[in-house]
């Protein structure tokens, strides 16, 4: 049973909030407050899947961006998704990488996609990952092993499979295949995913993104530097 957590001190759009949820298959229960203090102790107990929290919140001494960084210092598994009228936080919130914004006035269709999208996304986590990525190039199925793989990437709403024995076209988008890989492969930039055991060393070469070099391949991927804190976590870099 996935745990959600909501946090909206405006008691018509927090129930409002809540029945869109309920709504949506998969979702049966939803932990919903007005409360900042409230909202950050149901968290450390109960460890919820998703979590919405309005930035604005007049009735609290905080904002909805605070509430995410004191619960990002001890629980970091949570779908993370602002709820906001104001586009000005984004910067501020990539310290605690929210999954999405929902910008009020709530449109219904985007908002119980969006939720439908990260129950997919959690139910597909509970299953083991895949060590063979599979697509179709005209009348063949084509299998490739994960470890042969270096990146992948997209390009003009097509995504590329570099491996060493040569690139292939596919499909498939990131997000589908970024549920399906093992943990060696991480999301480094909107339009990459490189697998971890192929990189060689990384390079800035700007303030907002880096290049990516390989063992042994010549081609070369980014990475933005939204993804960094995620690169520096996975290799423990000080």
């Amino acid at each position: 049973m996935l745990k959600i957590l909501l946090l909206e001190d405006e008691e018509n759009t927090r129930e409002y909030l809540k029945r869109l949820l309920l709504e949506v298959t998969g979702i049966t229960q939803v932990f919903d407050t007005s409360s900042v203090e409230e909202a950050i102790v149901w968290t450390e107990t109960n460890q919820p899947d998703i979590i919405l929290l309005d930035i604005e919140l007049e009735n609290n001494k905080t904002n909805g961006l605070d509430v995410a960084k004191t619960i990002y210092k001890f629980y970091k598994d949570a779908f993370i998704i602002f709820v906001t009228g104001y586009s000005q936080y984004a910067v501020d919130s990539f310290e605690v990488h929210p999954y999405s914004y929902i910008m009020k006035p709530v449109n219904i269709n985007k908002f119980k996609r969006l939720i439908g999208e990260i129950v997919d996304k959690i139910e597909l986590g509970k299953k083991p990952k895949t060590d063979i990525i599979t697509f179709k190039v005209k009348n063949e199925v084509i299998h490739i092993n994960t470890i042969d793989i270096v990146f992948f990437e997209v390009q003009r709403h097509k995504t590329f499979i570099y491996t060493q024995a040569g690139v292939w076209e596919s499909h498939r988008s990131l997000e589908e295949l970024d549920r399906l890989l093992g943990p060696n492969f991480l999301r480094l930039h909107r339009s990459f995913i490189v697998n971890v055991k192929k990189i060689k060393k990384t390079r800035e070469i700007s303030n907002r993104s880096y290049e990516i070099e390989f063992w042994d391949y010549p081609k070369r991927a980014l990475m933005s530097r939204y993804y960094y804190s995620q690169y520096k976590k996975y290799f423990k870099i000080k």
